[in-house]
C-alpha cells in the first residue's frame, strides 16, 4: 500500500502517513522521545512535500506529544480533531499531564528529553465530527467517532483504500500478539464504536502502534476484541465481589493484563493511570 506507510519511529510511538494528490496527512505523530526521528521519516518520505494534516485519534501523550516539534518542523500542518478533544488541548491540567508523561517515558527508555516547547502548540486546528471528510486528492478521510478509550477517540476510513485506522477504543494488539483492553471512559460506548467500525467495508485495518495488521488479524480482530472488552468488564466487577482494596484491584488488573511486552512499551505508571480509569468506569456503568 504505497499511499499509506508507516513511519513509527519507537514501539511505543505513533505516525503512519496518508498521501493524496494534492495533500498529505499523518495520523498521530508519536511521542516527544522519538520526534526527530519520526519527523525525519515522515521527511523523508515525503521527499520534498509538506505535511498538510496531522489526523488525533485521541489527545494523549504517546500519540500526540511530538505536536510541537511538528509544528516547528512543518509551520503550517493543521491538527485534525474533534470538538472535545479541542477542548481538552487548551486545558492546564491534559497539558502538564503529557508533559510529565513524556518525561517519565523518556526516563525510563533511557532517551534525553527536549523539554523546549510551548504548551501552546497544542491546540486543534480544524474540527470534525462523525461522517465528516477531508479530501486529499484522489483519496479522502472520513471521520468515524469512537469515544471509549478516551471521551474525543476518533477513527478514520479511507474509501478508496478500504483502509479502516482505528483507534484504541477497541483494544491494543501487542507485539506478542495478545491484546490488551484499552477502555477508559466507558464501556458502552466502547461496545458501539466496535459495531460501529466492523460495518465499514474494510480489507486493510491499521491499528494503534502498529500499522496495518496482517489479513488473518484484521478478520478476527473485532470479535475478539469484543470478547476482551466483556471479560475485562466481568473480572473487574468479581473483583468488586470479593470486596478487594483498591490496591489489590490494581495488583490482579496488573497480574491479568499486564506483562513484559506490555512494559516494554508502556511504562507502569501509564499502566497504572489507564487501569484506574478503566476499573472505576466500569463501576461507574454498573453500579
Amino acid at each position: 500500500m504505497d499511499r499509506f506507510i508507516n513511519c513509527i519511529a519507537h514501539v511505543s510511538s505513533e505516525g503512519n502517513l496518508l498521501i493524496g494528490d494534492n495533500a498529505t496527512a499523518l495520523f498521530d505523530c508519536g511521542m516527544q522521545l522519538c520526534a526527530n526521528e519520526t519527523i525525519e521519516k515522515v521527511k523523508s518520505t515525503l521527499d520534498g512535500r509538506k505535511l498538510d494534516y496531522i489526523f488525533a485519534t485521541h489527545t494523549h501523550y504517546d500519540h500526540i506529544g511530538a505536536l510541537p516539534f511538528f509544528r516547528q518542523a512543518f509551520p503550517d500542518v493543521q491538527l485534525v480533531t474533534s470538538d472535545v478533544g479541542a477542548a481538552v488541548l487548551v486545558k492546564g491540567t491534559p497539558r502538564r499531564v503529557i508533559r510529565e508523561l513524556s518525561e517519565t517515558a523518556a526516563r525510563d527508555y533511557g532517551v534525553k528529553f527536549d523539554g523546549a516547547y510551548s504548551d501552546d502548540a497544542f491546540r486543534a486546528d480544524v474540527i470534525v465530527k462523525a461522517g465528516d471528510r477531508i479530501d486529499l486528492g484522489g483519496i479522502s478521510v472520513e471521520v468515524i467517532e469512537t469515544p471509549g478509550h478516551t471521551r474525543d477517540s476518533l477513527s478514520f476510513y479511507i474509501p478508496e483504500l478500504e483502509l479502516l485506522i482505528l483507534s484504541e477504543t477497541t483494544g491494543t494488539i501487542l507485539p506478542d500478539g495478545s491484546m490488551y483492553p484499552s477502555y477508559l471512559t466507558g464501556f458502552q460506548t466502547s461496545i458501539d464504536a466496535i459495531e460501529r467500525c466492523r460495518k465499514y467495508p474494510f480489507k486493510h485495518l491499521s491499528l494503534s502502534h502498529q500499522g496495518i495488521v496482517d489479513s488473518e488479524t484484521a478478520a478476527s480482530y473485532f470479535n475478539q476484541a469484543m470478547e476482551l472488552i466483556i471479560e475485562c468488564r466481568d473480572f473487574i466487577l468479581d473483583m468488586r465481589e470479593k470486596g478487594l482494596s483498591d490496591d489489590e484491584k490494581l495488583e490482579l488488573f496488573f497480574r491479568k493484563y499486564g506483562s513484559e511486552t506490555l512494559l516494554s512499551i508502556q511504562p507502569r505508571a501509564a499502566f497504572d493511570a489507564n487501569a484506574r480509569a478503566t476499573i472505576a468506569c466500569v463501576f461507574r456503568e454498573f453500579d
